[in-house]
């Protein structure tokens, strides 16, 4: 049986020829020959990082019907960003798709049929939703098939992953079920540049009719602009209007020989999909505008540049590519790295009563802890530490130590997980508070501060792009000593921001991570938070301890001591 349904699923092109219906017309693979082979694919897990507008959606579409015709009892999952697209497009390509088909039609069961769930044949199709309490459907499947994966929930993904763990299909690799991703990207390292990088990267190759060479064109490199003497990467959305340039004449060129692609391009015959990682299990594809020539030739794809503010919008949906710069990524490079580690931690030992210092710490069984002074324009980290926060060792001393020692007017820390230290923290000192990560606040300012001020709301987006902008702009300073500034440029480079439409067709952003170790970033996001209370919320408060000895009470009747002594450059804690 199992046999049976693979040889099924690649021939689920010809179900698709036979029975698919758009538009009123049959389906047809004309022009859009590239979407053969990813349709055929039987791969269990497969990505796909692809331009816009390239007819992907829709083969989708068609594939799920087919699968439906061709297994037996098989729940598949589709996902969208948000429930409200989700329903749209269930009514709208989903519907259509069915209307369209008397096959389809006939398979349809008309009492299970709603825009959230259809009985096509014996196969249920569940589609939802990604942000939402009940996006989650709490029911094994065998499929499921994300769209816009880099505009999704990925916690949601996540928890959609497990409805698979009773697929009765188990491939080679001990992968069950069947889950495919397809996105256009946003940033690198992130949804489906990830899922297309662990994957055997496979791209539409074309035959150069003029050295009979496999090549693949690279957009930096091989469009050429009549006039441009420049980096096609320069180009910006004010040169469409420059008369010198002839973007109507722009074509591509070989990388091999330097014939114009063109009539190569357009000709099926001369196209391949070729793997850059054959030997790797997983599948994934590269879909650029150039693999559907006839819609999308060069004169066409580099206007479009006209219609985006922003460059990395340009990238990431017109040419298919994931892309950063200072826009939407904190620079890591080593020459910043050099050139911003300025700061020698103990050089404030002999001017701290006159200094303005705030903190940050990001809370865990290993909070991080960053303390900040001002110099000038610039925010100076002057202390971070990494301490130790466990149920017999917790790090309320030990914070609260390190607060008075550096005379520290406002430390703003995680409201969460751990709400024992929060409380211990925050009863302790009035000039301790926790952040509630928001959507918006309803001041002027990103932040705002609750009347007793133990809690600060911050509108997370807002105070991430100030930070990333701070940084970029070279307005933090950090640590000479090279461990701790690689560890928080480690932490900084996997906190990036994207855009997306909301559901009012409205650009929005906001931050994702590609890895979980972000806690110097949000440590540090406390503590510029710090910053605005106090140079903006005027929550300037007089710490009474002394900058060299700090006496730390914590409850009603416990008291710790703490001396902190420089012992050949480094720092001991006495108790």
């Amino acid at each position: 049986m199992q046999l049976n349904r693979e040889e099924g699923l690649k021939e689920l092109d010809k179900t698709v020829t036979k029975y698919g219906f758009v538009s009123g017309k049959p389906y047809s693979f004309k022009d859009h020959e590239y979407q053969i082979d990813i349709i055929r694919d039987t791969r269990s897990r497969i990505s796909v990082r692809k331009c816009s507008q390239v007819g992907l959606s829709e083969l989708m579409v068609q594939k799920i019907l087919a699968m439906c015709a061709t297994m037996k009892h098989t729940r598949i999952i589709f996902t969208l960003p948000t429930r409200d697209m989700a329903m749209a497009f269930s009514k709208d390509r989903f519907d259509g798709a069915i209307d369209q088909s008397a096959f389809y039609t006939g398979l349809m069961e008309k009492a299970s049929n709603s825009a959230s769930q259809k009985k096509i044949g014996s196969c249920l199709l569940y589609i939802t939703g990604s942000f939402g309490a009940n996006s989650a459907i709490s029911v094994p499947a065998e499929v499921v098939i994300s769209d816009e994966e880099d505009f999704s929930n990925e916690v949601i993904l996540g928890k959609l992953n497990s409805r698979l763990r009773h697929a009765s299909l188990v491939d080679e690799m001990g992968n069950r079920g069947m889950r495919m991703r397809f996105s256009t990207p946003t940033v690198e390292d992130y949804g489906v540049d990830a899922g297309f990088q662990m994957g055997h990267q496979a791209y539409y190759m074309v035959r150069c009719d003029g050295c009979e060479t496999f090549v693949l064109p690279d957009f930096f490199q091989d469009f050429i602009v009549p006039g441009l003497d420049r980096g096609i990467v320069e180009l910006s959305r004010d040169d469409m209007r420059n008369p010198f340039l002839k973007f109507q004449e722009a074509w591509i060129k070989c990388p091999c020989c330097g014939k114009d692609l063109k009539n190569s391009l357009l000709d099926p015959a001369r196209r391949q999909w070729v793997a850059k990682k054959s030997d790797v299990w997983d599948h994934s594809y590269q879909v650029y505008p150039w693999d559907v020539p006839k819609y999308n030739p060069p004169a066409a794809i580099i206007k479009q540049m006209g219609d985006y503010p922003l460059k990395s919008d340009f990238y990431n949906f017109v040419v298919g590519l994931p892309y950063s710069d200072a826009e939407n990524t904190f620079i890591v490079t080593e020459e910043m790295r050099l050139r911003m580690s300025i700061v020698e931690m103990w050089r404030y030992q002999n001017t701290l009563i006159g200094s303005q210092t705030v903190a940050g710490m990001d809370l865990g069984k290993t909070c991080h802890f960053v303390v900040l002074a001002r110099r000038g324009k610039t925010w100076d980290v002057v202390w971070a530490e990494k301490i130790r926060n466990t149920k017999d060792d917790p790090a309320t001393p030990q914070v609260l130590a390190r607060f008075d020692y550096y005379r520290i007017q406002k430390l703003c820390i995680d409201a969460g997980p751990d709400i024992t230290l929060v409380n211990n923290l925050v009863a302790a000192r009035e000039q301790i508070s926790a952040v509630v990560y928001v959507r918006s606040v309803s001041s002027l300012l990103p932040i705002e501060m609750k009347q007793d001020g133990d809690v600060v709301n911050a509108d997370r987006t807002k105070t991430l792009s100030l930070t990333l902008n701070k940084h970029n702009s070279g307005e933090i300073g950090y640590p000479r000593d090279e461990v701790v500034t690689r560890e928080i440029f480690d932490h900084l480079k996997t906190t990036k921001k994207i855009r997306e439409r909301n559901a009012d067709g409205n650009m929005t952003e906001r931050f994702v991570k590609t890895s979980d170790t972000d806690h110097w970033v949000h440590a540090l996001n406390y503590a510029m938070i710090a910053g605005m209370c106090v140079e903006d919320l005027n929550t300037v408060e007089i710490v009474s301890a002394p900058p060299m000895v700090g006496r730390v009470r914590v409850g009603a009747k416990a008291e710790s001591v703490l001396n902190l002594e420089r012992n050949s450059g480094n720092l001991r804690l006495v108790w």
